[in-house]
């Protein structure tokens, strides 16, 4: 696969008007203007570590889901005397946050089984975060393998989840409302799907990092001022003009990302992200929930069924398929799968990625990473070598 653009310098990318957005802001920073009005009418936020927390539940109970992330992170020296250096980064980073009391707006926290790294958060953030208050703790066991089984063991986990809730908090999950839930989630996912194809036509409108900051903003802001901030977005950028022409078109592969900057990497050097299969990215937007009339059944589908990542083992021809349809239908010239060092989930599936998609005739850069990002000079020059070989091959 040999990439066509132009091999002349390529125009800056800077959007500063679209930087200025008070919506786009709050992927900089932990909390917002948003999050602090939502306080300020006495609601409460529930934050959360992995998709798989069913997001429509808490919603429609009456709380701000709060995707966890470790946004302005510096170092880990706190964390560090509680997680060796064999943890993840982001794991060590967003814990020294919380143990910085970054993280003090939370009205209660949800763990899951998402990984060995994240698991262990539970038990610190019970010793170590909140010791000194009645700090709700909730914990979802999700099964690594996608069975009619394991579906009913899923479903068991939400059940308990609400009971929870409803019990802590002393209110009911109303069916009317949950099914409102899912139509305003539904609604929201159809609108990023919508942006997503700005960045994935033949001339992009918006940078893969502009749009990865809608994500990560979108993960921290009441869904209903998401739906109408997300569609004065779209039909401004509908009426853009094109972006300046880049030299390769690439997927995003691999662990979590929260940070654009990290995206920016790759448009420094002059690629397009015109696709991902990110957890805060595509794979958490690509399907809606169908309204069933047993809504939460409905959920749980969606949830369970979702397009996985690493730690559902049996569904790893279902991601090559995605990521593959993908690089078909933007015109990727090739694939960087990255992960988080010592991530063992993403780390063999990366391996495995590679070359399957080497043996498609995909052209593959793998790469290592940590969550601070100090090394940006080797990534650029790795991406730089990777496309010069997209450019002859």
């Amino acid at each position: 696969m040999k990439c066509t653009r132009s091999k002349r310098p390529y125009a800056s990318r800077k959007t500063v008007e679209f930087d200025q957005l008070e919506f786009v802001k709050a992927s900089r920073t932990i909390t917002n203007s948003f999050m602090e009005k939502w306080k300020k009418n006495k609601n409460k936020i529930i934050g959360y570590y992995c998709g798989y927390v069913p997001e429509e539940i808490l919603h429609a109970m009456g709380f701000l889901p709060y995707r966890m992330r470790a946004t302005g992170c510096k170092d880990t020296a706190l964390a560090d005397a509680i997680l060796s250096h064999f943890n993840c980064s982001f794991v060590r980073c967003s814990l020294n946050l919380a143990l910085e009391g970054k993280f003090d707006f939370l009205d209660g926290l949800t763990i899951i089984n998402s990984c060995d790294h994240v698991r262990r958060l539970f038990d610190i953030w019970k010793r170590k975060v909140n010791t000194d208050k009645d700090f709700p703790l909730f914990f979802i066991s999700v099964p690594h393998l996608v069975t009619d089984h394991g579906r009913g063991w899923y479903h068991s986990e939400i059940d308990c989840f609400i009971k929870s809730l409803e019990k802590r908090f002393k209110i009911k999950l109303e069916e009317e409302k949950l099914v409102n839930s899912i139509k305003v989630y539904n609604e929201n996912r159809q609108i990023l799907r919508k942006i997503n194809e700005l960045r994935a036509v033949k001339e992009p409108k918006i940078t893969g990092s502009d749009f990865y900051k809608l994500m990560v903003s979108n993960s921290s802001i009441p869904k209903e001022i998401c739906n109408q901030e997300l569609n004065q977005i779209h039909g401004s950028l509908r009426e853009k003009s094109n972006l300046a022409s880049h030299r390769a078109r690439l997927m995003l592969v691999g662990s979590f990302v929260d940070n654009p900057d990290f995206i920016s990497i790759f448009e420094d050097v002059g690629a397009q992200i015109v696709s991902d299969s990110l957890c805060l990215g595509l794979r958490n937007i690509w399907d809606d929930t169908k309204i069933t009339k047993k809504p939460l059944q409905g959920l749980v589908d969606r949830y369970y069924e979702k397009i996985a990542c690493p730690r559902m083992m049996n569904r790893h021809s279902e991601r090559l398929e995605f990521i593959v349809n993908q690089v078909k239908s933007t015109n990727a010239d090739g694939v960087v799968v990255q992960r988080l060092e010592f991530c063992d989930l993403h780390g063999v599936d990366n391996m495995l990625l590679q070359h399957d998609l080497e043996d498609l005739g995909i052209p593959v850069l793998n790469i290592d990473r940590e969550y601070l990002m100090g090394d940006i000079g080797r990534f650029k020059t790795r991406v730089e070598a990777f496309i010069e070989q997209l450019l002859v091959g």
